[in-house]
């Protein structure tokens, strides 16, 4: 239990930035009070249920194996075992052919030699001063490539179309969010460049690629609960933080919806960037900060849940899938363990799914369904039992052109005032590791201004 002594800090917003911050705040010594204005915690890990009583989410979550700053947060709340990483994902053709992707030999192999379908050796061998070209500009990281899209970096360093159609366009979209004649190549290159680095201090176990054994509440926020409880964090859910109030330069607290003051030694605001609204009115040269956040748009994520009465007859956990409606097939059996009745779940994420989400829920249901038959063939004959829709209109930030370099600082202008959230800048996009990390970073920010005082 923390002293009722010790310095207080204020922690707005309760995803996994906020989480992160409270976590390794409270594990510093400090006493936190943590502020949510919806009913629950979690943001991007709330815990949904189907309406066959399936434990799901807003989307399945993958993970690096260079996300050492997730790695931290999970060890904090003691979850970090429910991770696997099998190294590997499918990438499933229209019509059934899956090709096996990852780190595994085998299948790099197969790649570079050539019998992947469509990248035999007449398109890889011309596909190789183009990757030279892209090393390059990764290594020089001009502010420049913010100005075009991945598309045109691309058409620019002559990368063969089919090598883009199926090793790139997924990789763009699955970790920027965003489509590749939209997305940022300063965005894409910044991440290959960050990878590169992990590698570099961490060897091969960096591209490692994994998933969670357990459903997202049970994996972050479930011994979150647990720590937070042992700290005495003051959780206050259903409670809206109107501004951050800053005199003589020091934040001192945060006002409330109701207008009440709520004192603190230091905060630090981690809610989405279109949340960020009126928060820093009155902190001094946080222009900048409110205008950038102000410039960065949500991208919406279409996630659905489908039960069957047979398996996909899938070779990896998750599948990317080409010419289709689904971005990705997450299968549950492989990841969760399989079904005591027998049934089969999957989940289904589409990221950057503009066409989708002005449809109903009925008939985003009934294209999903068409788009998993077209592309597996066990699925042309099977019974659907039960589909989850779960639309997301602001999933995240999308990394469009001119985005990626206007990113705000963690740190502001208040010393004992901090900024978290994925769409701070740190060394990631839009992923989860990024909203940890801006965590981190505004945890040794605090801590060391709190240190001084």
């Amino acid at each position: 239990m923390t002293s009722s002594h010790a310095k207080h800090v204020v922690v707005v917003g309760g995803g996994l930035a906020g989480l992160a911050a409270t976590v390794w705040l409270a594990e510093l010594g400090y006493r936190i009070t943590l502020l949510e204005s919806n009913g629950s915690l979690g943001g991007r890990t709330i815990g949904l249920t189907s309406s066959r009583g399936d434990a799901i989410e807003n989307g399945q979550h993958v993970l690096a194996g260079s996300y050492d700053n997730i790695f931290r947060y999970l060890d904090s709340v003691g979850a970090r075992h429910f991770l696997e990483f099998p190294d590997q994902f499918g990438v499933r053709y229209r019509g059934g052919h899956v090709e096996r992707f990852g780190v595994r030999p085998a299948n790099a192999r197969r790649l570079l030699l050539g019998r992947v379908r469509g990248l035999g050796v007449p398109t890889l061998l011309p596909a190789i001063p183009a990757w030279v070209r892209l090393l390059r500009d990764v290594i020089r990281l001009d502010d420049t490539l913010d100005d075009i899209t991945v598309d045109e970096w691309f058409d620019r360093i002559g990368m063969p179309r089919k090598v883009r159609k199926i090793v790139l366009d997924s990789m763009v979209i699955g970790l920027l969010n965003e489509l590749p004649h939209l997305a940022s190549a300063h965005a894409f290159a910044a991440l290959l460049r960050t990878g590169a680095d992990r590698v570099r201090r961490q060897g091969t176990g960096a591209v490692r690629i994994g998933y969670p054994t357990v459903d997202l509440e049970t994996l972050y926020l479930d011994g979150a609960r647990r720590v937070m409880a042992e700290h005495g964090v003051d959780v206050r859910l259903r409670t809206r933080a109107a501004s951050v109030t800053v005199t003589d330069g020091r934040a001192v607290g945060v006002e409330l919806g109701d207008g009440s003051l709520l004192g603190a030694d230091a905060v630090v605001v981690a809610v989405p960037s279109w949340n960020l609204r009126s928060l820093l009115d009155e902190v001094p040269h946080s222009e900048d900060a409110r205008l950038s956040a102000k410039k960065l748009e949500p991208i919406p994520i279409m996630n659905a849940y489908i039960l069957l009465d047979r398996p996909l007859g899938t070779v990896a956990p998750w599948e990317s899938l080409l010419d289709s409606d689904i971005g990705w097939v997450f299968d549950r059996d492989r990841m969760h363990g399989p079904r005591a009745d027998g049934t089969h779940l999957y989940a289904l994420t589409t990221c950057a799914a503009y066409d989708l989400m002005p449809l109903r829920n009925a008939e985003v249901a009934d294209r999903l369904v068409a788009a998993l038959r077209a592309s597996y063939p066990a699925a042309r004959d099977a019974r659907v039992l039960d589909v989850t829709v779960v639309p997301w209109a602001k999933a995240t930030f999308s990394s469009r052109v001119g985005m990626s370099t206007i990113r705000p600082e963690n740190r502001t202008a208040v010393p004992n005032l901090a900024l978290a959230g994925d769409w701070t800048h740190n060394d990631w996009p839009t992923t989860m590791e990024g909203a940890a990390q801006s965590a981190s970073r505004a945890v040794d920010l605090i801590h060391a201004e709190l240190s001084r005082c």
